[in-house]
């Protein structure tokens, strides 16, 4: 099973960040829906669905916006081979060799 593993603070930032990104387009999908539907005006009622419908389309533009984000922000919290404590425990493992038989050859000559 090939599971992602996750920079803890990126993924939890990219969370948050897409949270508030969805309260937002909700918020702006209710102002569309409210103007579109206001009775006590005195707009048109022609222009309060137009109006309502930038918004939507702006609700629905921000949506597409914050989705496309979240999943670049969540490629950017994927930890890469290297960056995995075991890529990183590894690494160290063949230095702390390297430098050993380092040290042996040095007390031979």
């Amino acid at each position: 099973m090939n599971s992602s593993k996750y920079d803890q603070v990126k993924y939890s930032k990219a969370l948050r960040f897409a949270a508030l990104r969805f309260i937002v387009a909700v918020y702006i999908c209710y102002l569309a829906f409210k103007i579109a539907s206001a009775d006590d005006t005195t707009m048109s009622k022609t222009l309060c669905w137009i109006i309502g419908g930038v918004f939507i389309a702006a609700a629905i533009g921000f949506g597409v916006y914050s989705y496309k984000r979240f999943h670049a922000d969540l490629d950017d919290a994927k930890l890469k081979e290297e960056d995995t404590i075991e890529a990183v425990a590894e690494e160290a493992d063949a230095e702390d060799s390297d430098a050993d038989s380092d040290i042996s050859v040095n007390e031979n000559i």
